[in-house]
């Protein structure tokens, strides 16, 4: 009798129950992010031979970051991925990667990135999240509609920023540029009907928004680099069994680098479709991009102890200095 209610039980809740897991994300389904997120989900069903499954809400479905981050951290989402922006909303230190000519190549970015990885995860795991991976979305250039090659170029022109964000708008002030605060969805329409004159975006994202449509020009010099994470919620993390939590964040973290190295390689590409559809490239002289890395120098000094700690801008800038 008491097997037969044992049986009964098991019969209700299996032994290898599946377990659903919900991510989200803004990248749309058929983008390279989401071709990611799908091979993504593929192989963490397959290692766990089915009994951890992905659900995916592309494109924003889950809401804008603001609305994702609140959702991932009551527990509403398992897992999320997030632009810099809203990574630094929870931990300002993270700004540090997206300064502005901090950077020189990609060596450098991996080396830094590296360095403060360990701090990052303590700063989210305070904050209950866990830092499954790091993300990039490529070296951000300067679209607009007039060429622009010196900083006096740049002085009245209005460029689009997000709301609430303190880098940007301390650097493009910084730069004489006026940022005009607006959504992703907004962008495109007020480039054409001249409420934006320019806006800053990796090459593959000027594409993927087709932003590039309404410029005539990109300036060749690299205002920054644009970043993001994947975080997990560490209570949902924890109810995971260890092999799971392993599968999950090696697939993870592997898929994050692969699409690093492939976002890389199309914005490279990138730059050559823009070219060849029109678009022309402004070259920016030695001079002015001194003049500008003074300013980005005075836009770091701004910040530090204010949105990010300078212990961790010195620790960048020794990481990044040792690589060249």
């Amino acid at each position: 009798m008491r097997l037969g209610k044992t049986l009964l039980f098991l019969s209700f809740f299996p032994l290898n129950a599946q377990v659903i897991w919900k991510y989200a994300t803004l990248a749309p389904e058929g983008s390279s992010w989401g071709l990611s997120v799908k091979k993504m989900q593929r192989e963490i069903e397959s290692q766990s031979k089915g009994a951890l499954k992905l659900r995916v809400f592309y494109g924003g479905v889950a809401g804008d970051e603001k609305a994702m981050m609140d959702k991932l951290r009551r527990g509403l989402l398992d897992m999320a991925s997030f632009t810099g922006i809203e990574l630094g909303q929870v931990v300002g230190d993270v700004r540090i990667l997206e300064l502005p000519f901090f950077f020189d190549n990609e060596r450098q970015i991996d080396a830094v990135t590296a360095e403060l990885f360990p701090d990052y995860e303590k700063k989210f795991a305070e904050k209950g999240l866990l830092l499954a991976a790091w993300g990039e979305s490529g070296f951000v250039y300067l679209f607009s509609k007039k060429p622009i090659r010196t900083i006096e170029d740049m002085q009245g022109v209005k460029i689009w920023a997000p709301k609430g964000d303190e880098l940007v708008k301390t650097m493009l002030m910084e730069f004489g540029l006026v940022p005009v605060y607006l959504g992703f969805e907004s962008v495109l329409p007020q480039l054409e009907t001249g409420g934006l004159d320019a806006v800053y975006a990796p090459p593959m994202g000027a594409i993927g928004l087709q932003w590039f449509r309404s410029v005539r020009y990109y300036s060749k010099v690299r205002l920054a680099v644009g970043t993001g994470a994947t975080l997990i919620n560490s209570q949902r993390f924890s109810s995971l069994n260890a092999e799971h939590q392993k599968i999950l964040l090696n697939v993870v973290r592997e898929n994050s680098r692969e699409l690093i190295n492939e976002l890389r390689r199309e914005n490279e590409k990138g730059l050559q479709s823009l070219e060849k559809s029109g678009l022309q490239m402004v070259e920016v002289p030695s001079s002015e991009v001194r003049k500008l890395r003074e300013a980005a120098l005075r836009v770091q000094e701004k910040l530090a102890g204010k949105l990010f700690s300078r212990e961790l801008l010195e620790k960048a800038r020794k990481a990044r200095d040792k690589v060249k």
